[in-house]
């Protein structure tokens, strides 16, 4: 019978000296893809799910977007490159977080702004979320835990991303 010993830490960052830590009791997930074209970090990202081979379909990613075919719906956001060039070009691994806290391109939700604790689902500008609206289709993907200022435009905000992978 296999057995399983988790070990949660409610440590600072310089307890250990991640360079993945976040804060005291982080519980981001993370996963290595294949970007499918040109990304930035904080960009939401989708599976290929138009994909020929059933492998193929959860490797690589695209910005995620709600105005393309088919609808690319998030599950997580770029946090870095996976390759020692720093690439994030098509082709380039690169690291996801699927779950937990990390800086990603959120909307000013129309020039109104948005609370902490707004529910994000993506736009149909690729790689963007913003405050999500009851007449959509689209799962939320994330939660707002920073402010967003009237008027700000597309910035890097801090957010939960909420697992869906």
């Amino acid at each position: 019978m296999a057995t399983n010993t988790i070990l949660q830490s409610l440590n600072t960052d310089a307890d250990f000296g991640s360079v993945n830590a976040v804060g005291s009791s982080n519980r981001r997930q993370e996963e290595v893809f294949i970007a499918k074209e040109t990304l930035l970090v904080g960009d939401w990202v989708a599976f290929d799910l138009a994909a020929t081979a059933d492998s193929d379909v959860t490797l690589g990613v695209f910005k995620a977007d709600g105005n393309s075919s088919p609808v690319r719906t998030p599950f997580g956001v770029v946090l870095r490159s996976a390759e020692p060039s720093g690439l994030l070009t098509a082709g380039s691994r690169v690291e996801v977080v699927i779950s937990g806290v990390v800086d990603a391109f959120v909307g000013d939700n129309a020039g109104a702004g948005s609370a902490i604790g707004t529910l994000l689902q993506i736009t149909n500008a690729a790689g963007v979320a913003d405050a999500a609206s009851a007449a959509s289709a689209q799962p939320v993907c994330g939660v707002l835990s920073e402010t967003i200022g009237a008027g700000a435009g597309t910035t890097l905000k801090r957010v939960v991303v909420i697992k869906n992978f």
